[in-house]
This record gives C-alpha cells, sequence and structure tokens, in this order.
C-alpha cells in the first residue's frame, strides 16, 4: 500500500497537459522501441463521438492506451495504492481551439478506469463515486484536462 493517504476533504489536483503526454511518450517509446505511433496524441479524454463508432476492437485498444497512461501518470506522481475509498469528481478539459464541444461527450471513462487500476480510487461504482462533474473550457496556450478529486 502507497504512504500516502487522505482525509476527508482533502483535494487532489492532477493536470493532464502537453508536457505529461511528451513525458509518457517518451516513456513508451522507451519501453516499446520498435513502436512508431505515439500512444497518447492529445491531453484530453477521446469524445464519446471518436470512440463509440469505432469496432470493439478498435475501442478496446483505444481503452487500454489511456488506462496504461493514466496507470502511469499515477504512479509518476505517486499515487498509486492509494485506495480512495468516497469521493466526487470534477474534470475540466480546456481546449485549444474555441470550437464547439458538446459536454456530455467528454464522459472520462477511459482515465476514471485508469485511476481504479492503478489504485487510486477503490472502484467507480456510485458507492466510491459519489458525482461527477463534466466542464469544458479555451486555453489556447495551454491545452490540458485538470482532474479534482474531492476526498469523502
Amino acid at each position: 500500500m502507497n504512504e500516502k493517504s487522505f482525509s476527508s476533504g482533502d483535494v487532489i489536483r492532477i493536470i493532464i497537459d502537453n508536457n505529461t503526454i511528451k513525458k509518457y511518450n517518451e516513456y513508451y517509446f522507451n519501453k516499446y522501441p520498435r513502436r512508431t505511433k505515439a500512444p497518447i496524441g492529445s491531453p484530453m479524454h477521446p469524445s464519446i463521438n471518436v470512440w463509440f463508432i469505432m469496432r470493439r476492437p478498435e475501442m478496446n485498444n483505444l481503452k487500454c492506451r489511456w488506462k496504461d497512461f493514466i496507470v502511469w501518470l499515477i504512479e509518476d506522481i505517486g499515487l498509486s495504492n492509494t485506495g480512495i475509498e468516497s469521493c466526487t469528481m470534477k474534470f475540466i478539459s480546456y481546449y485549444p481551439t474555441r470550437r464547439r464541444v458538446d459536454v456530455d461527450n467528454v464522459a472520462p471513462k477511459f482515465i476514471i478506469d485508469g485511476l481504479v487500476d492503478a489504485g487510486l480510487i477503490v472502484d467507480d461504482s456510485y458507492k466510491h463515486l459519489k458525482s461527477l462533474t463534466l466542464q469544458c473550457d479555451y486555453d489556447k496556450n495551454n491545452p490540458r484536462t485538470e482532474i479534482f478529486i474531492f476526498v469523502e
């Protein structure tokens, strides 16, 4: 079990930005030197419109790439196996353009699954993840996803 523990009222902030993606892709290509395509291309979770129309094997591949990335990220920031029992989450996706984005299409399923696999949260069922807030915004110079975990 990880040495870190959190109490009710604590807030964990995780940022996925282009620097995070770059660092992960360097790790990935060191681990798999024969591969040429970066597994994660954007700091924003893929839209439901993108992955919902994929064939099942492609969707599973995308899910696995994101899950592996999130597990790596949580390990990299030292929060693996924290085992948060109860929390709420807020996701804010900052896009590099003002192009219209439907908030309900940015559901961060693959990220949350990765948080569970990394052991940061016990499970993503309603007994452990009490609510989920999604928000989109614009930041031309620093597109990113900010994840806030409010420990209960």
